[in-house]
């Protein structure tokens, strides 16, 4: 079954964080999608359940600012492209927000971060 987790902190700018949130993908075999730089910080991460939850957990520990688990549940729907491991980083929320689209995970995204109407 497939699990998917989404975070949302203040900002994410420290690249010392980020690399332990790389490592830590590729530890657990996460697909692991980051939006960085001015607020918000987002991270979306999909595999196996055992896999997410020790995912978000080292995330946890990181102590974000303004640390929020939106989601984490299992899904049916719409897959990440990233291979499990691999992380992929994105310098907007409009380069992001098309991603998922291409992704079908806009939906459960914005759903779930709460955008009024779908945007």
């Amino acid at each position: 079954m497939l699990f998917r987790a989404l975070i949302k902190t203040h900002h994410m700018t420290s690249r010392k964080k980020i690399q332990a949130i790389t490592k830590s993908a590729k530890h657990h075999s996460c697909s692991v999608l980051i939006k960085t730089g001015k607020p918000p910080g987002v991270m979306i991460a999909q595999g196996t359940e055992d896999a997410v939850k020790q995912w978000v957990e080292s995330v946890k520990r990181l102590r974000y600012k303004d640390y929020r688990l939106l989601r984490l549940e299992a899904v049916t729907a719409g897959q990440l492209s990233p291979h499990p491991g691999s992380i992929t980083e994105f310098g907007s929320m409009k380069d992001l927000s098309a991603y998922l689209e291409q992704c079908e995970v806009w939906e459960w995204w914005a759903e779930h971060m709460g955008f009024a109407n779908g945007g």
